[in-house]
């Protein structure tokens, strides 16, 4: 008898420790799972804001116009975003997959133990049913060796009634946890359907945008020739446009070395008068000395046969560092010249991938935006610089101490040369051409040197 007592509380200790387990892992993995559902909800929903931006900006062109380099590059960045959104979305149902199975699993293991708890009370059942007469149970206790036997025989009897109540009690829990496991295992499914049924509509959708493209690359392929003259007379532009630029940049470092030269010149001056100063002093004191029959002191006698030395060092004001490594310390997550928008066009020298016939050399980047939208400085600094070209319309150049940025396509300017600027600060408004598309020119400066400013602003 001992021994089945023995069994039992075994199996409810092995029964206890696996609920335990299973208990944490379920608690655990919610959160993990949680986190990881939210941060592909975010990715996906801020792919989608993208494509209907790239979409809206699309549809605000005119109807009636040929189609553009700008339509290409906007196509482009939607068949981009598209396939970046159909991976998510991939990822998000391998995600799901990978839960239902492990519920599966789950509910195989609740399954079994099910069987076990069933199993067991049967055969709880049937002990009780062969000592369910009164007199047998009577006997059991009498039939003891001695007092303590039969207390203990007692008290078996009453556990025992108490493990078949446990018992049925915890079958019923079991088939909950079974139904909710199914109920979960349903939704689940029903969520991949509608993720799978939403990919589908995102691949056709996808298939459609290629198709547009590739319409559009037919006619830009016929009039190659033409796209290539006018970007000729467009970089012709540009190369003034850098000559201004490269200009202002030049005059305005080499202002502030001959302002830092000036201000270093006048510190050493001081020193000098000050020093000056100290050695006709003691000049004098050596005098009295030497005419009172005294011996001067060390110390003038030092100073006199000192010689003055203020050797002139140009460096840049802390002011200047300070700015210069701000600036620096930035790069990658600079602001965006602009609320909304996409790189239509990137830096360098490069052959467009659809247009053999056609090459580009891009200073800087161009970035699609909103008709009328506010142009701003990515960084606290100066304007040194205001332009203007045919091509590239109205121009800022802001001083960031050893870096500059230049804006410009700009249909208008609200700031001042000299004017110290905020980051953020809005400088002007957008330009928008013939074609109704508005777009913004960003360069990078160090120096003389362009840098890529996709490097420098934050990454979408």
């Amino acid at each position: 008898m001992k021994n089945k007592t023995d069994i039992h509380a075994l199996f409810r200790i092995s029964a206890i420790a696996g609920g335990l387990l299973l208990f944490f892992m379920l608690a655990v993995s919610p959160i993990i799972a949680q986190d990881k559902k939210a941060t592909l909800e975010a990715k996906k929903k801020k792919l989608q804001e993208e494509i209907q931006y790239t979409q809206k900006i699309l549809t605000q062109t005119k109807a009636s116009k040929d189609a553009t380099m700008a339509d290409l590059a906007a196509l482009t960045k939607q068949i981009e975003l598209r396939q970046k959104l159909i991976k998510e979305v991939e990822s998000e149902i391998g995600d799901y997959t990978e839960k239902i199975n492990q519920n599966v699993d789950s509910l195989k293991v609740r399954e079994q133990q099910l069987l076990q708890l069933k199993k067991e009370y049967a055969d709880a059942v049937v002990r009780t049913y062969k000592q369910q007469r009164f007199a047998d149970q009577l006997l059991f206790v009498v039939s003891a060796n001695s007092f303590s036997e039969a207390l203990r025989r007692v008290s078996y009897l009453r556990k025992y009634a108490t493990f078949r109540s446990v018992q049925a009690a915890e079958i019923l829990h079991k088939k909950s946890d079974i139904s909710q496991q199914i109920a979960q295992i349903d939704a689940k499914k029903k969520t991949k359907e509608q993720l799978l049924t939403g990919q589908v509509k995102e691949k056709t959708q996808l298939n459609k945008t290629v198709t547009q493209k590739n319409a559009v690359v037919q006619t830009l392929k016929k009039k190659e020739k033409d796209l290539q003259a006018k970007i000729i007379k467009k970089q012709a532009e540009s190369k003034k446009l850098d000559a201004q630029i490269e200009a202002i940049i030049k005059k305005e470092i080499e202002a502030a070395r001959i302002a830092e030269e000036k201000r270093q010149k006048e510190e050493a001056a001081k020193i000098a008068a000050a020093e000056a100063a100290k050695k006709k002093a003691a000049e004098e004191a050596i005098k009295k000395a030497k005419d009172a029959g005294k011996e001067p002191s060390k110390e003038d006698l030092a100073t006199v046969s000192k010689k003055t030395t203020t050797p002139v060092t140009t460096t840049a004001t802390p002011e200047y560092t300070q700015l210069t490594s701000n600036f620096y310390g930035n790069k990658g997550n600079l602001p965006w010249p602009v609320e909304k928008g996409f790189i239509s066009k990137g830096f360098g020298k490069y052959s467009h991938p659809d247009l053999s016939g056609v090459s580009f050399e891009n200073n800087g980047i161009d970035i699609r935006t909103d008709a009328g939208i506010g142009v701003r400085s990515v960084f606290e600094g100066k304007v040194v610089g205001l332009l203007s070209n045919p091509t590239f319309k109205n121009a800022v150049i802001i001083s960031h101490g050893e870096y500059f940025t230049v804006y410009s396509k700009l249909a208008s300017v609200n700031v001042t040369k000299g004017q110290k600027i905020s980051t953020k600060q809005v400088i002007g408004t957008a330009y928008t051409d013939e074609d109704d598309i508005t777009e913004v020119h960003l360069e990078v400066w160090k120096g003389a040197a362009k840098l890529n400013p996709a490097d420098w602003i934050y990454k979408k």
